[in-house]
């Protein structure tokens, strides 16, 4: 009899093997872009070449080399499921290191936060975003980010900014859908006006999903 429960017992773990492998959850967007931040600490979509040139990472990673600390950055596309400063400390979780965690969109809209320190990162990149134009990209709002946290005055330059109106800020897609329809706009009558329907309905998407975040 005891073989026979024996076999009985692996015979049930076999089967139960797969099933449990069926149900596991999906690895989460966190989970994937920590596993690229142990790795690599710049991760830069390639989803936006438009808006991202080719240089950008190289840029991004010489500008917080000269901070001194570890340094996490992710640029990448909008998600549904986080904000910034929701996925920063997701991010800091599944890492466990401690550092400066920058996480941002092509345009710079993001945010900065710090573990184990006290730099003002996150009033340093709100300092960056109001002495940009809203079009400065990714790479130069780093720059300017950690250029205003080695400033000897960082925190009066800081102060000094929270005084200044902010510039305003436009999606970088719309921007080109304008530049886009007004090319074609003189044409339309020759056949551009598909293309012209297509980008209105694009937009109106876009604008529809920003809304419901």
């Amino acid at each position: 009899m005891r073989w026979l429960v024996t076999v009985l017992g692996v015979v049930s773990a076999l089967a139960a093997g797969p099933v449990n492998s069926a149900h596991a959850e999906p690895p989460t967007r966190a989970d994937v872009l920590a596993a690229r931040l142990a790795k690599d600490p710049v991760q830069v979509t390639d989803h936006a070449p438009r808006e991202l040139p080719a240089d950008t990472a190289a840029r991004i990673r010489a500008a917080v080399g000269r901070l001194g600390v570890p340094c996490y950055v992710v640029v990448g596309l909008p998600g549904l499921d986080e904000r910034p400063g929701e996925l920063i400390p997701l991010l800091r979780d599944r890492l466990g290191r401690d550092g400066v965690y920058l996480v941002t969109d092509p345009a710079g809209g993001g945010t900065a936060r710090q573990y184990g320190g006290s730099l003002p990162v996150t009033d340093a990149w709100l300092a960056a975003g109001r002495e940009l134009p809203y079009d400065a990209g990714a790479a130069r709002h780093v720059e300017r980010f950690v250029e205003i946290l080695r400033d000897p005055n960082a925190g009066r330059r800081i102060a000094e900014r929270w005084r200044t109106p902010r510039p305003e800020r436009r999606d970088l897609s719309e921007e080109r859908d304008r530049r886009e329809m007004a090319a074609l706009g003189g044409g339309a009558v020759l056949g551009g006006l598909p293309v012209l329907v297509l980008l209105v309905v694009r937009r109106r998407i876009r604008r529809a999903r920003s809304e419901l975040r």
